[in-house]
């Protein structure tokens, strides 16, 4: 790697620095010089740069699909690329893998990664078919010559290849972005709320499809039985999302008392570790982040039985599992963590241990790095 120019592309500077500062110090330590490519303006940037990464502000738009400012990313990519020339580009969610590695094709790049993160609201929302059509005939386009397209579970590999996205012998699956077991440990000071009430955290982008309704009203649910118990949410909400949770229920609900919002912070470990259990009832994941770190901190997870949901907890083992959009399920699952402290405990300890020898970051940067520097990937 000594030498290479590696361009790391990702949604924006937040899930750049968030998810892959990992990888750029893996990369740097082994002294290959790393540029970053995102949508700005979220206060990342800054941190990107002080990785000793340049970070360029692309026109990303995340609202769908507008033809003119996709074409305008697209060239954007294009001329950045000829640009820098670097010798690998890897690409992380939806739009710079599309355009990317488009752009990265036409600008002459010798090597293309992708990370599949997950395959977002297009694939989740029925009523938006032809949506879907558009991306697959996109995917199509962007990922054929393309070197190697991870994916974060085995159920989005075999999506792609049944509707012929891609080809088998040009992927590989990845568990996740993985877990940094050393950051993210558990902490001996476990201190309760004031109450002593058990605390559930939901640790996630405020959208519908990750089941936010669906933790309300169980925690509606939960609270008639166990007044003292309490409902925490910590993200933002996605504006441009069309899943976004709506403001005005956001506000009734912490005017009731049914949940704390949290808003939005930089270091999620302190929410964590004052939590009994992480909760995270999403209809479709490609593999979540907040349950590896919630079992890498030691904490039992409740999760639905979805698609990279499943993949993240071992139920009855490091956590329970629960149909999608069942919030009679998810109370019924709040009420058994509630009722058996040892239970919690020992999940807590099995999903440490699963995180350490499964999901550890240590795992995927070496898989990621092994690509790099080979000519072709093993199916």
């Amino acid at each position: 790697m000594k030498g290479s120019r590696v361009a790391l592309v990702s949604r924006c500077a937040w899930t750049l620095y968030n998810f892959r500062s990992g990888l750029i110090r893996s990369l740097k330590e082994k002294g290959a010089t790393v540029i970053g490519g995102g949508a700005g303006g979220d206060g990342f940037e800054k941190k990107i740069r002080d990785l000793g990464v340049p970070f360029f502000d692309l026109p990303v738009d995340k609202r769908g699909i507008n033809p003119a400012m996709d074409v305008k990313l697209l060239y954007a990519l294009y001329r950045w690329y000829r640009k820098e020339r670097p010798d690998i580009v890897h690409h992380f969610t939806i739009k710079p893998v599309i355009y990317g590695s488009i752009a990265a094709k036409f600008a002459g790049i010798p090597k293309i990664v992708n990370t599949i993160t997950g395959l977002g609201y297009v694939f989740t929302a029925n009523e938006r078919k032809w949506l879907r059509s558009i991306a697959h005939f996109l995917y199509r386009v962007a990922l054929r010559g393309t070197h190697v397209t991870f994916f974060q579970n085995m159920e989005d590999q075999r999506y792609f290849l049944r509707n012929n996205l891609t080809h088998g012998h040009d992927t590989s699956v990845l568990p996740g972005s993985g877990v940094d077991c050393a950051h993210f440990r558990p902490l001996s000071d476990n201190s309760k709320a004031p109450d002593g009430g058990p605390a559930f955290l939901m640790l996630t982008r405020l959208l519908k499809d990750k089941g936010v309704y669906e933790f309300v009203e169980a925690a509606k649910r939960v609270r008639q039985v166990y007044t003292s118990s309490r409902f925490l949410l910590l993200g933002r909400r996605d504006e441009r999302n069309p899943s976004v949770v709506a403001e005005k229920d956001l506000e009734r609900w912490q005017r009731k008392g049914i949940v704390e919002w949290l808003g939005e912070v930089e270091d999620v470990r302190p929410s964590i570790a004052d939590a009994d259990v992480v909760v995270l009832p999403s209809y479709r994941e490609g593999l979540p982040r907040s349950l590896l770190e919630a079992a890498a901190m030691g904490k039992p997870v409740i999760t639905t039985d979805a698609v990279g949901c499943r993949d993240a907890v071992e139920h009855g083992r490091t956590g329970l599992m629960v149909p999608v959009k069942d919030s009679a399920a998810l109370a019924d699952a709040m009420k058994e963590m509630i009722k058996n402290p040892e239970m919690r405990s020992r999940m807590g300890r099995e999903g440490r241990r699963k995180m350490e020898l499964e999901f550890d970051e240590k795992i995927v940067l070496k898989k990621i790095l092994e690509v790099y520097g080979c000519e072709k990937l093993s199916a």
